[in-house]
Order: structure tokens, then sequence, then C-alpha cells
């Protein structure tokens, strides 16, 4: 794979229920003949008067929501005729995604010495790690979790946990570290998000719903986590999604925390692909520039999240770097050992290595 960018081009819709039968009528025209389209108005969902309603709201609101979604970008007859309101607004977005891209996502702990948003503010140890693969190809997302303290050679430092490659070198050797362990996996960008970075987004969005498996009571004073949650189904706030998502007090450990990150993606994708996010774009974006640190292309963010959120369930598959814990006295330190075998397991048909694109 090359690290040239997505280009940004039309998303054209396959959805061609009653098009024969629709005037082409520009956003001017429709404003013109509002007496004329009123009887078809009427035969909307009220779900989707309410939706263009707030998008209306949104785009008069200001310039910048403008800018991303130019109104005569909007599919008004289509909007009309019966397409889902979400679909419309992503193709207004203008992004799609051309080919498959595999990208590192890493939650580190925030270097608290550097300014908010510096480079430097990054470069403390993954807490978690994610190898993902959007595939437009056949609309699939691949994720993979590669617990944080598998055993790794990391050179000039020895054999260590792959959580430290991100201290030790940044972003750049941590894609390194990540792509030998995994049998020279391609890895095209990287994405790292600080730890407050995931309290700050639930907050903007207004919380995310979960289900809390079981009593979650702990403080650990060295991260600045008090977790008190009760078991079942609950909106959580910020903190208390992050304390969820890094909670490892328990007998699964770090596997645990795994899977309870993973509910935490599902849980925000489901939140951000409401229609009603458009009206927090602003400040969803201004949390990101203070957060998250990646090489991706605006461009390419638009693409991805486009066709992230256009996806079903069934088509993102997530899963674990499958492994055992070293043994008590195997090691000086803690590791999760990972086989050659677990290697091959976990990417064989779902990531690309540079082998298979020789």
């Amino acid at each position: 794979m090359t690290n040239r960018p997505i280009t940004a081009s039309k998303v054209r819709s396959d959805d061609t229920t009653n098009r024969a039968d629709l005037p082409s009528n520009t956003p001017e025209q429709m404003q013109v003949n509002v007496a004329q389209t009123i009887s078809k108005i009427k035969r909307i969902p009220f779900a989707k008067i309410g939706f263009t309603i707030s998008l209306l709201v949104s785009v008069g609101a200001g310039a910048f929501l403008g800018r991303i979604v130019p109104i005569n970008a909007l599919d008004w007859s289509g909007l009309l005729s019966g397409r889902k309101p979400e679909e419309v607004l992503m193709e207004g977005l203008g992004r799609k995604l051309e080919r498959p891209y595999q990208i590192l996502v890493m939650g580190v702990d925030r270097v608290l010495e550097a300014p908010l948003g510096s480079p430097e503010s990054f470069n403390g140890r993954s807490d978690s790690m994610l190898l993902i693969r959007f595939d437009p190809s056949d609309r699939s997302v691949n994720i993979l979790s590669i617990p944080r303290d598998t055993q790794v050679p990391i050179p000039n430092y020895g054999v260590t946990k792959i959580n430290a490659a991100n201290v030790y070198g940044g972003a750049e050797l941590a894609q390194e570290i990540v792509s030998e362990k995994l049998n020279g996996v391609e890895i095209d960008r990287y994405v790292r998000l600080d730890t407050s970075g995931l309290s700050a987004l639930v907050d903007a969005l207004g919380g995310i719903e979960v289900n809390v498996p079981k009593r979650m009571k702990y403080v650990d004073k060295t991260q600045k986590l008090n977790i008190d949650l009760y078991a079942g189904v609950q909106v959580l706030n910020g903190e208390q999604a992050e304390g969820f998502a890094r909670f490892r007090h328990d007998e699964e450990g770090d596997i645990g925390r795994i899977k309870r990150q993973q509910i935490v993606l599902k849980a925000l994708k489901a939140k951000i692909a409401s229609p009603s996010v458009v009206l927090r774009l602003p400040d969803l974006i201004n949390i990101m520039q203070k957060h998250v640190d990646s090489n991706l292309s605006f461009d390419e963010m638009m693409a991805i999240a486009t066709f992230s959120l256009t996806l079903k369930p069934d088509q993102i598959q997530a899963t674990s770097l499958k492994g055992r814990p070293s043994g008590a006295n195997e090691f000086r330190f803690s590791y999760w050992i990972v086989s050659p075998e677990d290697v091959e397991q976990a990417i064989a048909g779902k990531f690309k290595t540079k082998q298979d694109t020789q």
C-alpha cells in the first residue's frame, strides 16, 4: 500500500426508488415551488421532518457546517422520496473511501509535563492498542485488540512490553514494533488518543449507553481513576466511560479490559451515527484537535467516518490477539506471551502484510 491520500469524491446512492417520477429540482427551485411539494412533505414520517429541520438549523447556524455540508450537495429529492436521512447526510459530506486502510489506534497516557495537544504530550505508554482495517471492497471493518503486556523485543531496549514502544520512539516506533510482531502487517496511518480524550468525547456526545456486566469499584491513584459503577444498562458520562474501559481489577485482567473497550467502541459508534450529532460537530472537532494526534488527512478522516457510520453491526468484526499470561517465575515481569500460531490466526484473511503486496 502507498501513502496516497484518499481522494474526495461524491458518494452516489444505489437507491432509485421512484426517482424516475421525480423532477430534477435544485435547492433553489424547490424553494420556489414549495406549494407544489406540500403534498409530498405531508407523507414524510415525523422523524424525517425533525431531522430535516435539525439539518437546516445546523446549516444556518454558521459557516462552519456550511463548508462541510454545502446545502446544494444534499439530495433533497431523494429525501422526499423516502431515502434514509443519515445516508443523505453522509453523501453530503462528499468523501468516499476509495481503498482499504489499515490503521494503528492507540490510547496513550498523556505526558502531564508537556502542553496539552503537543506532539510530546502523546508520548506516554499505550494503555490500549487496536489494529483496524477498513475495507470498502467488501464493506467490512476488522478490529484486532493487542494486549498492552504483549512481550516484544525493542531495539536498544531489550525484551519488554509492547506498550513501551510509544514511549521509546513515538508513533513511528510503535508502528514498526506492531508490524514486526504481526508478521509484517502493513500499517498505513496511526491515531493516538490521550486517555482524557475518551472522557471528553463521551461528554460532548451527551453520554453513551452501556450494559455494565457487574459491580465495578476501584481507586487507582497513579492513573487518577475512581471507578464506582453498578451492574445494569445505564448512560455513562465521560469519567464513568473511561473508568469502565480502563478497569482491570478483576480475574480477567487485560483481556477483560479489551472486551470492555470494544463495548465502548460499539456504544460510541451507535451514538455518533445519530443524525442529532450534526449539531455537535464543532465541539467534536475541537476535542479531536486537543486530544488526538494522527497522520490522517482531513479528507481521510471524513472518508473513514462516512464509511464507518453507514455500516451494519454484522459488518464489523472485533477480536483480540490470543496468547497466554506468563508464569509466576517465568520472567522478571508479567507478560502476555503470543505464539506464531496465535499471530497467524489473528491476521490470516483479515489483514494484509507486506508480503501480500509484493
